[in-house]
């Protein structure tokens, strides 16, 4: 029957992005990712990644963080996905996240002004806050198979709502870098989109 696909879900959710650059014509400033995951075979759970300067060795200054509800989910989004999107590939930071598994979050959604989600640590004493300003209503819908996703794995599906500003916050200080205009699935948008009912499944 045509519309109907076969396979292992490996997760579905959410995973909404940012990423900023502090100049157009140079490497990302930072790479963040949201993760809430509703189905996997880790369970359910919430993870906010944060890469300051990815693709350099950094510094005790950079911020890169994984913070979490369920660990094992959120290495396993790390290790089996986010090393294989594209601008994560030779992130370097990758090798240098601090993890933190007692992460509390909270959502703000007032689609399409603004939407934002936080996490907040006791452990370590750290808020983290993303947060996606003025969501384009129309919506890009993909449905992309296992040849053209990252993973060459998987098949994805995903509706997306690219925003027209974002910013990320650690303990109300947001990293330096604004969102620039770029290629996204065959418009142009900017470096920044929520990215909702999204489902990773492993072809048969």
């Amino acid at each position: 029957m045509t519309g109907i696909k076969t396979g292992t879900l490996d997760w579905t959710g959410d995973n909404p992005f940012i990423y900023l650059k502090t100049d157009p014509a140079q490497e990302w400033s930072s790479l963040s990712l949201y993760f809430r995951i509703a189905s996997s075979a880790y369970g359910s759970g919430q993870a906010i990644l944060v890469l300051d300067n990815p693709y350099e060795e950094g510094n005790d200054d950079d911020t890169r963080l994984l913070i979490t509800n369920n660990k094992p989910l959120a290495e396993y989004l790390v290790r089996d996905f986010v090393r294989y999107f594209g601008l994560f590939r030779k992130a370097m930071a990758l090798d240098k996240l601090k993890i933190i598994d007692d992460g509390v979050f909270h959502t703000v959604n007032r689609f399409p002004d603004i939407v934002a989600e936080t996490v907040e640590s006791g452990s370590a004493g750290v808020k983290v806050e993303m947060q996606w300003h003025q969501m384009e209503q129309q919506a890009i819908c993909v449905d992309l198979p296992q040849s053209q996703t990252q993973t060459q794995k998987h098949e994805m599906m995903c509706v997306f709502h690219p925003a027209q500003s974002a910013r990320v916050l650690i303990n109300g200080v947001p990293l330096q870098g604004s969102t620039i205009e770029r290629d996204f699935n065959g418009t142009r948008a900017q470096s920044a989109s929520l990215a909702n009912s999204e489902t990773w499944v492993r072809v048969a």
